[in-house]
Parts: structure tokens; C-alpha cells; sequence
């Protein structure tokens, strides 16, 4: 069963081929209100669409072709969340597949997006820090409630920093009207969802509830999830959980989505990824 990333994804296609091709039946389903799919994944914490994933799971039970003692779950980005907490919730998971999954949570992992973004465009490190600093406050009060006057007084101070035009830019829209404490308790609107529900969701427990073949795949140079802190949390807390049979590959010159990347110039997918995953595959699942 394929996790989508973030965002509004359709079915997957080609790594259901690629799976395909190795042997594997693979579903991959449009993302909540994207192509056929009815509903609307804005709407609900990232969290719940781990449902859809083992609604999926259940249908492939159904189908007599399935081993249903080899059904597993493959996600990118946010679907690497998703596997992990897929595995916790259902004993019919038996094996995850994470790819450029995060460690941290979702607020950490934007941060970290935003302050490389900045970096990119050639903001000097103290400035990045800065600015860094302001969205963390700014975040805090949002998914508090608490602190409205100091965080709009921060936004107010901002305006006379030399990178306010540059965090202006950026998609989070940090500067637009901070909303006062009583609206911060819709749930209709899709910041309540962020701010209230997803920012803050934590990995770790799932982690630490994985009991099944797990392989986690990182590209060295990806901008949107820290990598080297993921490594070491998924690291730290399966070896302390007493998983005995999960697997951390990163590779070198590769970005979120593990393609090569040169020169600043974004490549093909990496085929030693797909090949590592492959071997990784054959290694634990045997067919009936």
C-alpha cells in the first residue's frame, strides 16, 4: 500500500509499477479529494488519512491473489510518518517502508524548510537564525493561544529587519493578520488543523511500537526534512525499543524525493535507491 507525500497527490503510478516489476502487488489510491477520490484531505489532520491506508490494507485482504501474510507499506514524506503509525495500529503490517520520512515533528521539519529556503537565497546565518527565532514564537502562540501581544509585537519589530522582504516571500504567510486568541479555536479552518493538531505530532511513540521489518531511505542533500537528526531519533528510539531487524540507508547526492542532484540541477531517481530497496525486499519476503 502506497502513503502519499504531502499536498495534493494522485496515485502513484510508478512505483507501483516499480513494485510491480519486483513482484509485488501494490495499491495506490488518489489522495482525499484529488483525481476520483472524493472528501477533502485539508480538511482533517494528516493523521487520520492513515485510515485510508489500512482501509486499504483490508481491501487487499479480500483479494485471493494477495499473501495477506506479506502486505506492507511504502510512504514518502509525510507517508513516511504515515507507515510507522500505519504498523502501530494493525497487526496486518508487516513490513514499512519510509522514504525521506521525518523524525522530528511537523513543526520542527517546516521550520527546517523554511530556514534552508532563506539560506538559498543567500540570507547570511544570523539572519536565518533571526528569523527562524520569530517563526518559532509566532508558531507557539498560535498553537497556544497564548502570548498574542508579544507575538504581534515581535511581527511589528520584524518589518525594520534587512530579511523581512524575504520571509515575507515564503509561503507561510508569517506576516499576514495574526488572528486574536478566540479565533484560534475553529476547527473549519485549516490552520486549526496545523497549528492545533498536526504541528506538534510526535513520531516517536509510533516508533517505538514498531515491531516489523523496517527500512528507512534518506537523500544526503534533501532541504525539507533535517536528516541527520531523523537518522539519529529513528536510530536511537528503535535500537532502545528492541527492534531487531530495521535498516537506515542514506544516499549521498540525492534530495527529497531520492534524485540525484548535480550542479543545483535536480536529476533521474537514484537507481542504487531502487536497487537497495529491492534487495532489501527480496532479503525479507518470501512468497507462499
Amino acid at each position: 500500500v502506497l502513503f502519499h507525500g504531502s499536498g495534493p497527490e494522485n496515485r502513484n503510478l510508478f512505483m507501483a509499477r516499480w513494485f510491480a516489476v519486483q513482484g509485488f502487488a501494490a495499491l495506490a489510491y488518489d489522495k482525499r479529494g484529488v483525481g476520483e477520490s472524493e472528501g477533502n484531505f485539508r480538511t482533517v489532520p494528516f493523521m487520520e488519512l492513515c485510515g485510508d491506508g489500512l482501509a486499504a490494507i483490508q481491501y487487499l485482504k479480500s483479494r485471493k491473489e494477495i499473501d495477506t501474510g506479506h502486505i506492507g507499506v511504502w510512504g514518502l514524506s509525510q507517508g513516511g510518518w504515515l507507515g510507522p503509525l500505519a504498523a502501530s495500529r494493525s497487526s496486518d503490517v508487516s513490513f514499512v517502508i519510509a522514504v525521506s520520512g521525518p523524525g522530528v515533528s511537523p513543526g520542527e521539519q517546516m521550520r527546517f524548510y523554511y530556514a534552508n529556503q532563506l539560506r538559498a537565497r543567500g540570507l547570511p546565518e544570523a539572519d536565518v537564525l533571526e528569523a527562524d527565532a520569530l517563526r518559532r514564537d509566532v508558531w507557539k502562540y498560535l498553537y497556544s493561544g497564548k502570548g498574542f501581544d508579544e507575538a504581534n509585537d515581535e511581527l511589528n519589530r520584524a518589518h525594520t529587519k534587512r530579511w523581512y522582504n524575504e520571509v515575507k516571500r515564503q509561503q507561510d504567510d508569517l506576516f499576514g493578520p495574526l488572528p486574536p486568541p478566540s479565533d484560534l479555536e475553529k476547527p473549519g479552518d485549516t490552520k486549526f488543523n496545523w497549528f492545533k493538531r498536526e504541528m506538534n505530532y510526535d513520531p516517536v511513540p509510533a516508533l517505538q511500537a514498531l515491531r516489523v521489518p523496517a527500512l528507512f531511505v534518506f537523500g544526503s542533500e534533501d532541504r525539507l526534512v533535517p536528516m541527520e537528526k531523523s537518522v539519529a531519533v529513528i536510530r536511537q528510539v528503535l535500537t532502545q525499543s528492541g527492534n531487531r531487524d530495521f535498516t537506515i540507508r542514506v544516499f549521498e547526492h540525492d534530495d527529497h524525493g531520492m534524485r540525484r542532484q548535480t550542479s543545483n540541477a535536480y536529476g533521474d531517481l537514484d537507481p542504487e535507491y531502487l536497487e537497495a530497496m529491492r534487495r532489501w525486499l527480496a532479503a525479507r519476503q518470501t512468497a507462499k
